[in-house]
């Protein structure tokens, strides 16, 4: 789950429609929450946190899911990848993980962790 995922689902979870309601919600201004949206920032972990638990999201799941979204290097990305098939012990997780990782172009915005949950969402 990237930043923009958790986003959308807090919104879903608060019943908000507008940017500006997540926005006075959480202390922010409207152009960092449009930001987030865009991709151009990332929640915080301790942001995230507020916004997981709000949401109804393992808060440790979201924060392993983040770090694998926010890590360059291909291999500690992988590692985290792991680490969270790991922790979810769902078949569902571990095969949107391999589809995720090894299934999309390394170089194009797929490979993040929010396409684990739209896969597992849709199984």
């Amino acid at each position: 789950m990237d930043s923009k995922t958790l986003l959308l689902a807090y919104m879903r979870a608060k019943k908000y429609s507008q940017f500006q309601e997540v926005a006075a919600d959480l202390g922010f201004t409207s152009s960092y929450i449009s930001a987030v949206n865009k991709g151009k920032s990332q929640l915080t972990d301790a942001t995230a946190k507020k916004m997981a638990e709000a949401a109804g999201l393992d808060v440790s799941e979201v924060l392993l899911s983040m770090a694998a979204v926010r890590e360059e290097d291909p291999e500690l990305k992988k590692a985290w990848y792991d680490i969270l098939a790991k922790y979810s012990k769902g078949a569902g997780t571990a095969v949107a993980l391999a589809i995720t990782v090894f299934a999309t172009p390394s170089d194009g915005p797929n490979l993040t962790a929010h396409n684990v949950y739209y896969v597992k969402l849709n199984m």
